[in-house]
């Protein structure tokens, strides 16, 4: 439709007249720009908390429920079923024009309308960058031939001297010699009374919520076996099976021998224990049995065996020559 000329006139007019105005005031800077951007926020945080918290959400959100029925999904082993029936009702019916159909739908179609493609090695954005990086001198130019800043300068050091003095002399001769006491430590097997010597752990119950554990620690000629369960979620004491002071001792060969038993209307167990033992190091294995349903687990653990320490003294004399010289 044709325009009058009076009013385009008129219309340029107005928009000259607005421009010295437009930039006659300078834009904020990048600081200014970030403070009026929190001012603005803050303005609309009042109004926002208001529609989206408390119950809110039921009368703004369209098709919201605090019970999807999606929520039974969890837990489930594969959602393909689940997935495949959710498409073919979000396909067509009254259900396509829910704003939850409408994005199973996009995932359905959207791979048809952008499909997907590939760059190879000898398109224009590959070949070109490889030009660049090989020889960036070629497309930035020369450094040096371009900035007159930058020249080539040698800079050359004088000689420096340096005198060095070397003396050479004789003194009198002065011996000397030590004595040298030689402290050696005999470390022999032993343990003090109450001291921790190590933990056999067995699991009989992957499902379990405790696993077992038997503990070890020095006695007065013998040794503390105490049995218990672990819970495995805390690491905190489960269930306290008993303690017994045991026959055993370090360094030596133990055979199977009973440890803590009940067996009565509540519990039903008996444990027993090995020790064997090669150079520095112990093997201790600890039995779990039920003979209430006739199970039976069994653990192991190394540990190295603790010492004490004593010493013995030696003099090591390297002044006798120097003494039968004297005399």
């Amino acid at each position: 439709m044709p325009r009058p000329v009076g009013a385009f006139v008129a219309s340029a007019a107005i928009l000259l007249a607005t421009i010295p105005v437009a930039f006659a005031q300078s834009p904020p800077s990048l600081g200014e720009a970030f403070e009026q951007g929190k001012a603005l926020g803050r303005t609309g945080n009042a109004s926002a908390r208001g529609n989206i918290s408390g119950s809110t959400a039921q009368s703004t959100v369209p098709g919201y429920t605090a019970n999807p029925p999606e929520a039974s999904y969890f837990g489930s082993p594969g959602l393909g079923t689940q997935a495949s029936a959710r498409a073919s009702a979000c396909a067509s019916g009254p259900a396509a024009a829910d704003p939850a159909c409408m994005a199973v739908q996009f995932s359905q179609t959207n791979p048809t309308r952008r499909p997907d493609f590939s760059i190879g090695a000898t398109d224009p954005l590959l070949t070109r960058g490889r030009a660049i990086t090989a020889d960036p001198q070629a497309i930035a130019g020369n450094i040096a031939g371009t900035y007159s800043g930058c020249s080539v300068q040698t800079v050359t050091t004088a000689d420096r001297f340096e005198t060095a003095i070397c003396h050479q002399y004789r003194t009198l001769e002065t011996l000397t010699c030590d004595k040298v006491l030689i402290v050696t430590p005999v470390q022999t097997p032993g343990c003090s009374d109450g001291q921790f010597l190590t933990r056999v752990t067995a699991d009989p119950c992957p499902a379990c919520i405790d696993y077992l554990a038997f503990d070890f620690s020095c006695g007065i000629n013998s040794y503390l076996m105490h049995v218990f369960t672990i819970d495995k979620g805390t690491g905190a004491l489960y269930m306290d099976l008993g303690s017994q002071s045991v026959p055993g001792s370090l360094n030596t060969q133990i055979p199977q021998t009973p440890g803590p038993t009940q067996i009565d209307g509540f519990l039903c167990y008996q444990t027993f224990y090995s020790q064997s033992c090669a150079g520095p190091n112990c093997t201790i294995g600890a039995w779990f049995y039920n003979p209430c349903q006739g199970t039976s687990y069994y653990g192991a653990n190394t540990f190295a065996m603790p010492t004490t320490v004593s010493f013995t003294d030696t003099w090591d004399n390297q002044c006798a020559a120097l003494e039968a010289r004297s005399q």
